[in-house]
């Protein structure tokens, strides 16, 4: 394990936490301004007086040199350190940096007193927003950041350990329906030898679309040849309106001429419609043959891939027709995102922002923090983003494979999005764009209905508009948006239910009147909608 070292301005906790997450992790505890002042049996305002600025900075790079190697070890570092460049590489070379941030009142409340040299000059609040215009670009450099004004040192050091103990390897644990979920960067060209080590033999027919053929499919037909499989690749087109009972028909004519048996496997290599497609092709053909996800879509990552549920859509509904039907592996490789058009990427955000809505406040906190560093696609925050997605969805879906009770709290803004969808003829948005809408909308709701306060809402609005994502609700007919929502799954005695949001981190499947729905619908619609059409 790295080191977990803390960077940041004076006054924004790295000392409290650090003590607290070493404390709970059993690791040693090191603070750099504490061996400077041991190794020149001085104060650090004693040696700010006597020696100078340059004095200190000298002795503190030979502390750094001397803890970044380190091993599980909690370094708390001095406000400047990582403004060296020769600092910041080496904790950055055995270490995970977390950067912790505060307002500069909080700031200013914190560090009162004497033991603070460079605020002693001039106004103090002044002196500290002046130092962190300076330092913030380098603080910025951490792998994560969390704000910890309005946060108790307990919550941070919650969310540092979820950050630095969240495993490559997560498990859906349902027995003998349970299956791996391997999250890495260069997965891709050890596809073959992972189903080899499952047991799996023989026939594979790789489903895809001619894009992620492009980019993927030759890694993997390779790996899997290499392995020793016999590899039929299907193309279906791109795009959710192929995503029927048509394109099903084709998968299992190929299966049929290539004389597929029992043993054969499907590998999904693509995003949410592969998976879905793959995978109802799989449980039906010959009654259930293996089936591997590989999705190569944020979107199909965090959400698409795991719990099993496979299916199409309908004309008069998203995902009428389909099974439960889990995979044997899903394989995960955030590089490929890379290759994501930029649109796609953003539109899997909705997803990973959900979950920090239904079950995780402290998730939620973070991509608060860190949704910069995730659109950037730095490989840390984005990781983990991954990472903590997907474990929640395993929980719950471990919890409840057949969406009987808590698995209905991931459709989330998905009651809303799946009918804009549907209304739209799955032309006008991409799935997340309207799930971030369906969010928005599931928001004001449980506002609305007395079940959550404003601030709740306007956090989720304002975090899925960080990200770019549509959150104003277009001008749509109410009568045609509650027909399709009729049909929605949650239906239970003609009345509509919606997951519907307590708090961050909490919801819950209520039953809402048609009235409220056109309510709202009547009082936040826009006029004129001007949204891309999909290619």
């Amino acid at each position: 394990m790295k080191n977990i070292v803390l960077i940041g301005f004076m006054g924004t906790g790295k000392s409290e936490v650090g003590k607290r997450l070493a404390r709970e992790l059993g690791w040693a505890f090191e603070d750099t301004d504490l061996w400077i002042q041991k190794r020149a049996g001085r104060t650090i305002p004693e040696i700010f007086k006597q020696s100078g600025e340059a004095h200190f900075r000298k002795l503190e790079r030979e502390v750094v040199a001397e803890l970044a190697d380190s091993k599980s070890c909690v370094i708390a570092t001095g406000g400047g350190v990582v403004m060296d460049p020769v600092n910041l590489r080496r904790l950055q070379r055995n270490g995970v940096l977390i950067g912790l941030e505060a307002s500069p009142d909080a700031i200013m409340t914190r560090t009162a007193g004497p033991e603070r040299p460079l605020l002693q000059h001039g106004r103090r609040i002044e002196r500290i927003r002046e130092l962190l215009k300076v330092r913030r670009p380098f603080y910025r450099l951490s792998d994560h950041q969390i704000n910890t004004t309005h946060k108790t040192p307990e919550q941070v050091v919650k969310m540092i350990r979820h950050i630095v103990s969240e495993p490559s390897t997560l498990r859906v644990d349902l027995a003998e329906r349970g299956y791996p979920i391997e999250i890495g960067k260069g997965i891709l060209p050890r596809i073959g030898e992972r189903l080899v080590s499952l047991g799996l033999k023989g026939k594979v027919g790789l489903i895809t679309n001619p894009r992620v053929a492009r980019l993927y499919g030759s890694i993997a037909s390779r790996s899997l040849r290499k392995a020793g499989f016999e590899v039929a690749v299907v193309m279906l087109p791109d795009g959710e309106r192929y995503k029927n009972l048509r394109s099903v028909s084709r998968v299992y004519d190929e299966l049929v001429r290539r004389s597929f048996e029992r043993s054969s496997t499907l590998l999904a290599l693509g995003g949410g419609v592969i998976g879905d497609l793959a995978g109802f092709a799989a449980a039906t053909f010959m009654r259930g043959i293996g089936f591997v996800q590989v999705p190569t879509t944020l979107a199909a990552q965090v959400d698409a891939s795991i719990g099993g549920k496979t299916g199409v859509d309908h004309a008069h509904g998203k995902n009428l027709i389909g099974s439960f039907y889990q995979p044997k592996l899903v394989l995960i490789d955030p590089e490929v995102l890379r290759t994501l058009i930029r649109r796609e990427f953003v539109s899997g955000l909705a997803e990973v922002i959900k979950y920090g809505v239904i079950r995780d406040e402290g998730f939620f906190s973070y991509l608060e923090d860190n949704m910069d560093k995730i659109l950037k696609l730095e490989a840390a925050a984005l990781t983990h983003a991954i990472r903590r997605s997907c474990a929640i969805k395993a929980d719950v879906v471990q919890k409840d494979e057949r969406e009987s009770g808590l698995r209905k709290i991931l459709n989330y803004g998905h009651t809303f999005g799946h009918a804009l969808e549907t209304v739209t003829n799955y032309r006008t948005y991409f799935h997340g764009e309207a799930v971030s809408i369906g969010i928005a909308f599931a928001a004001q709701l449980s506002v609305r209905l007395g079940l959550s306060d404003a601030s709740g809402a306007r956090r989720q609005i304002e975090l899925l508009s960080r990200a770019g994502l549509p959150v104003a609700l277009p001008k749509i007919k109410a009568a045609d948006i509650l027909k399709i929502m009729k049909l929605d799954k949650k239906v239970t005695d003609r009345r509509i239910h919606f997951v519907l949001a307590e708090k961050i981190g909490r919801v819950a499947v209520k039953p809402v009147e048609e009235k409220e729905i056109v309510g709202l619908l009547n009082q936040h619609s826009e006029r004129n909608p001007r949204l891309r059409r999909r290619g």
